[in-house]
């Protein structure tokens, strides 16, 4: 009856989270794409700070998130090989400023954690907007989208009902070797959904994709469990009810989008979309 409830919270706040996006791709416009994922990774960069700071330095966090939100718009708008090098200045700066302030107790947790997870947002949030920008097309920005949500729901059945031999019991103990097969299969059809059916590219070449992506999106998902471990808690944040933040519910997208990526640039380069 718990994992029943647990569900249905998850699916309530998971119907209008898919409605925004959609409204989003829809809507078709560079700067509101934008701006809806400049947002979402200010409130993960925000996220970042409170869980590795343990709730204080309200000030650190909001630093965080303006230079996170720049950082993605910038991966989005500017040419790759400037954006991207701006996604580390969010992470440093804020970790400069808080060990100036603060001392240098934790300050490796500090420095290494904020910088990775405020550079994971603007990378991956960016890219999102990216994506549509530089494919042309609403389908590719799914592609990412449609991979994690496939696996992640694919993993969740498939682990709950015959998950037996745990994959990373000290980072995620619910996480099953079963679970992940399932999701990545899930991955695959996701991808094969979203950049086939859709976006009209080889079947093939979509199941390679969403079989990495796939990969990528649970490497995620394991890089903020182990933050979340090291930081002792249990969620990110408490943004979206039976999800937890921003973090939580994102963090395989984040670490999926860019592979998504950049397999779709070297397919294009090979000829092979």
């Amino acid at each position: 009856m718990s994992r029943f409830r647990s569900l249905s919270s998850r699916v309530a706040v998971a119907v209008p989270g898919i409605g925004l996006f959609a409204a989003v791709a829809l809507i078709d416009s560079d700067p509101v794409t934008t701006v809806f994922f400049a947002v979402l990774a200010a409130v993960a960069a925000a996220e970042a700070v409170r869980l590795l700071g343990s709730g204080r330095n309200a000030a650190a966090g909001t630093m965080a998130a303006l230079l996170t939100g720049g950082a993605a718009a910038a991966v989005a708008l500017l040419p790759a090989e400037l954006s991207i090098a701006l996604i580390v200045i969010p992470g440093l700066t804020v970790s400069l400023v808080w060990v100036l302030i603060d001392g240098v107790e934790g300050s490796r947790m500090k420095t290494a954690g904020i910088t990775g997870l405020t550079a994971l947002s603007a990378l991956g949030f960016g890219i999102m907007a990216r994506l549509r920008m530089d494919f042309g097309s609403l389908w590719v920005m799914c592609i990412p989208l449609f991979i994690c949500w496939a696996g992640d729901s694919l993993a969740y059945f498939a682990g709950s009902a015959f998950g037996r031999h745990r994959m990373a019991p000290v980072l995620s103990p619910s996480k099953s070797w079963e679970g992940f097969a399932a999701g990545i299969a899930g991955s695959v059809a996701g991808s094969l959904a979203a950049g086939s059916l859709g976006a009209g590219f080889p079947l093939l070449s979509m199941a390679v994709l969403g079989f990495i992506g796939g990969v990528a999106a649970v490497a995620g998902d394991l890089f903020e469990s182990a933050m979340k471990r090291d930081a002792g808690v249990k969620d990110s944040g408490v943004l979206l009810p039976g999800h937890g933040g921003i973090l939580d519910r994102f963090d395989s997208l984040l670490a999926a989008a860019p592979v998504v990526w950049i397999v779709l640039f070297l397919l294009s380069r090979w000829d092979l979309l």
